[in-house]
């Protein structure tokens, strides 16, 4: 057996920090290289690390803002272990690169990366760096940024945006197929709610409200992610609207929905921000308030100052607001597709490739 390069991805937690790493994953394995994984125990990265068959190591951290004062001291405590594991984990491998993709998982190991001098390369999602990539990018051989200018000039990050899930990119090679506007014109107005991958009960109640005084509602066709929690109660709420709708907790073909969809109403985390870009979606974001940095507000301003979308704070007293702007929105195609235009402007193609040959040519560089 022919001996393969060896690269470490770190991302953990959410979604938006995990499936970025695996498409990169994905693009290093498929070029000849052995990728092993770094993070949480029991956690959605170990089971997607599983269902992909990539070696994963586990290590503990818990993070350390907004957190009360015994907190934080356990979770220096769970950095230095995790430090001290990272040492000996990559020393025992001895990967030619580390790539890191934001979160608090990922400081230990990118610490531990400089110490060792294995090239570190850090992607940061949002158009607010994280506290992680934020002392990283200070020891990093390369910076890759979702946002344009998330960081500071002086960082020099390369703009590449963020890696997209293959559905996504297949829905995306489907768009110049998609029907014309004469042909959409003669059917039902299509509106995809996404509440995030938990769902969202604050953003589900705002909805309701919205919908229940727009009498177009009823002539429309409702897409809604709702979460677990919620799912019942949006079921019975469109079933006595009588309108077309599907209400699901998560929606597997993803890419399809998008297609459909006239319309998205939505958070504004990272990858959503980014998937309406590819996408070229025209969408209305009411920002997650309790974000860290309070970076969906920051993401969906980026979408709005592009022209492709309508930004409004997520508070129960702007349904009026809300429902202002969706009423005007079903109405008026001409507008749609301008905002369609904007987001279609915006799109970064092959990001992904873009970050390896980018981390390959780095490691040349650096082993000369």
């Amino acid at each position: 057996m022919r001996n393969l390069r060896k690269g470490v991805i770190v991302a953990g937690g959410t979604g938006g920090h995990v499936y970025p790493a695996l498409e990169v994953a994905r693009k290093f394995r498929k070029n000849d290289y052995l990728i092993h994984w770094v993070g949480g125990d029991n956690s959605l990265e170990r089971k997607v690390c599983l269902e992909e068959k990539i070696k994963f190591e586990a290590i503990k951290t818990m993070g350390f803002r907004n957190k009360n004062f015994l907190d934080k001291i356990f979770s220096i405590g769970l950095l230095i272990v995790s430090f001290i594991h990272c040492l000996f984990f990559l020393k025992r491998i001895r990967p030619e690169f580390i790539f890191c993709c934001g979160g608090y998982i990922t400081l230990g190991p990118g610490l531990a990366s400089f110490i060792l001098r294995i090239p570190l390369f850090i992607h940061e999602q949002n158009s607010i760096p994280g506290t992680a990539n934020k002392i990283l990018a200070r020891l990093a051989n390369g910076i890759f940024e979702g946002f344009q200018s998330s960081f500071a000039e002086k960082f020099e990050a390369q703009f590449v945006g963020n890696p997209v899930r293959p559905e996504i990119k297949l829905a995306d090679s489907m768009i110049s197929h998609k029907k014309s506007l004469k042909e959409k014109e003669k059917e039902n107005f299509c509106l995809l709610v996404l509440g995030g991958s938990q769902g969202s009960s604050q953003l589900n109640s705002i909805i309701i409200e919205a919908l229940v005084e727009i009498k177009e509602i009823k002539n429309c066709k409702i897409i809604h992610q709702s979460g677990s929690q919620d799912l019942e109660r949006l079921r019975k709420f469109y079933s006595l609207l009588n309108t077309d709708h599907k209400v699901v907790s998560f929606i597997k073909d993803i890419g399809k929905a998008y297609l459909e969809a006239d319309l998205v109403i939505s958070r504004a985390g990272a990858m959503t921000v980014s998937e309406l870009i590819v996408m070229q979606k025209p969408s209305i974001l009411l920002p997650l308030p309790w974000a860290t940095d309070n970076h969906q507000q920051s993401n969906a301003e980026y979408l709005k100052n592009l022209g492709a979308s309508e930004v409004i704070i997520s508070k129960k007293e702007n349904v009026h607001e809300l429902k202002k702007v969706l009423r005007e929105l079903i109405e008026d195609n001409k507008r749609r597709l301008s905002m369609s235009n904007a987001a279609k402007l915006a799109h970064l193609p092959n990001t992904t490739e873009k970050i390896f040959i980018s981390v390959n040519e780095s490691i040349k560089k650096i082993s000369y």
